[in-house]
């Protein structure tokens, strides 16, 4: 049932996704311009975990679309009022709607990425890294020497 439903909204993603370019653009300046005041304050969003999953037929060397789902929470903001933010190097996005991502990524290695939230104040998380394995499902919580949940804003 999962797999259905993340099919479907794959398929929504890439259908409104690709209306038109600025539904590809970040929603959020945290990943450039990192926590405000220098530090995550106590009531900035935390990145609770990050999760990765290839779509469709998935081999080493031919490249694939990968959905990233990105969860954080708030003390002071509603879940659906934070915005997300993605960066995978290698990978280019295809869409995005919310904390839901699609990057295509050549399969060649590894890919790391960086995400982050921002709750409608601006204050931003720390920014999160995780790295997938080429053809693998997995998240921060199944495979937490993947990711670094608490990694500080220089």
């Amino acid at each position: 049932m999962r797999y259905l439903a993340t099919l479907a909204l794959t398929g929504m993603l890439a259908i409104g996704g690709c209306a038109d370019d600025s539904s590809l653009s970040p929603t959020s300046d945290c990943l450039t311009t990192g926590a405000q005041d220098g530090g995550v304050t106590p009531s900035s969003p935390v990145i609770t975990n990050i999760t990765w999953n290839p779509l469709g037929y998935c081999r080493q060397g031919a490249r694939t679309n990968y959905n990233l789902l990105v969860f954080a929470d708030d003390p002071d903001s509603e879940n659906l009022e934070l915005l997300f933010d993605v960066n995978v190097p290698d990978c280019s996005l295809v869409a995005q709607r919310g904390n839901i991502f699609v990057v295509s990524c050549p399969n060649d290695a590894p890919q790391s990425g960086i995400a982050c939230a921002e709750d409608p104040d601006g204050n931003t998380s720390s920014r999160a890294t995780f790295t997938f394995e080429v053809c693998q499902p997995g998240s921060c919580k199944q495979t937490p020497e993947a990711c670094d949940m608490l990694t500080l804003d220089p």
